[in-house]
Order: C-alpha cells, then structure tokens, then sequence
C-alpha cells in the first residue's frame, strides 16, 4: 500500500457515514452483479466489477483522481435512481406492466429504494470536496 493509498484510507477512516454510504452503494451493486451471474447475465458484474477496479487503480494514482471516480460513480448512481423512479411512475400512472417480475422490480420498495440511493448518491457528490481538500 503506498502513500497515496493510505492518506486516502485515513480520510476514509475519519468519515465512517461517508464510508459507509461509499460501500454500501459499492456492495449493492456487486450483490445484484453477483445475482445476475447467477442467473446467466454477466455483463451487471462486468461493469460493477469495472467499477471497483478504477476505485482501486484511482487510489493508488492520487487523491484527485480517486475523487474523479467518486463523482463518476455518483453521477452513475443519481442516472440508475432517476431511471427506475422515472420507470415506477410510469408504471403506476401511465400503463402498467403486466410482467410480474417487472412489477415487482417497479414496486413502491424499488421507489423507495431508488430514492435512497439518489440521496446517497447526492450526499457522495455533495461531501467529496470536504473529504479529500487540505
């Protein structure tokens, strides 16, 4: 682990809600990406597991590019959320699907769910610049 590394560690350390919003948007992903390999589809744990290894190789460049992927990462985030909200409402409004996987995928705990992660995504973008400036 270089310096780098452990400057970005110790800021992270320091931030436990921040942390802990950063790995669980991270876990999440990797969970559905993981589920999804079950089930045949590789390309969700393709991309999440993309996604970790920039985290990585970021952390080992420099603190500004960590906070680069950071962004990029809650700007990927706050584009997932405003989709599946924007799917729910149609669904409930517009014309439902009649596909129950799809129903359920829209339901009002994938609303809620997406309104959680668009926050987190929010609070991510909205604290970064706190996190990493000396």
């Amino acid at each position: 682990m270089n310096t780098t590394q452990r400057n970005i560690l110790g800021v992270l350390k320091k931030h436990f809600v921040y942390t802990a919003v950063l790995a669980i948007s991270l876990l999440f992903f990797l969970y559905k990406g993981l589920t999804y390999l079950i089930i045949g589809s590789y390309v969700p744990f393709v991309l999440i597991s993309v996604v970790v290894m920039l985290f990585i190789l970021s952390s080992r460049k420099s603190e500004k590019s960590f906070k680069k992927i950071i962004t990029t990462w809650g700007v990927l985030i706050i584009i997932w959320s405003f989709v599946r909200l924007l799917l729910s409402i149609v669904n409930h409004f517009v014309k439902p699907i009649p596909e129950s996987h799809i129903s359920n995928q829209l339901g009002i705990y994938s609303f809620i769910l997406s309104i959680l992660f668009l926050s987190g995504a929010i609070y991510l973008l909205k604290y970064k610049r706190k996190l990493f400036n000396k």
